[in-house]
């Protein structure tokens, strides 16, 4: 299948951009740029969550502001989970921890019947 995809240039043309903006959203949603934000807010320590997500937290786990609109948070979501979503090799309590904050936001503060929240 590789070989009649790379024969077809208009088909490579469209992976390679899209490939391109893949990596353009990765650089400003990495992963590890979502860890900077939490070890931030713990004041440097890597000490993880709190026990109850706060919307304070969540968040600064989203990089919205508190007073954010659903659309807002919709879209902060979205982007973040696309970067960190485990079928796309993300971690699985990270991506719990988004879905959780995004509930918080959304005033859905549910449990997710995970075993990592």
């Amino acid at each position: 299948m590789g070989e009649r995809l790379a024969k077809n240039p208009e088909t490579m043309k469209n992976m390679q951009a899209a490939a391109a903006g893949f990596r353009a959203v990765g650089d400003k949603f990495r992963l590890s740029s979502l860890m900077d934000r939490v070890n931030e807010m713990r004041g440097g320590s890597a000490c993880g969550f709190e026990a109850n997500m706060s919307r304070r937290e969540a968040s600064q786990i989203l990089g919205i502001r508190e007073s954010a609109t659903k659309a807002q948070i919709k879209d902060a979501h979205r982007k973040i989970m696309l970067l960190n979503h485990p079928d796309r090799g993300g971690s699985p309590f990270i991506a719990t921890k988004i879905n959780q904050a995004s509930e918080v936001m959304m005033g859905q503060d549910r449990s997710s019947g995970s075993a990592f929240s």
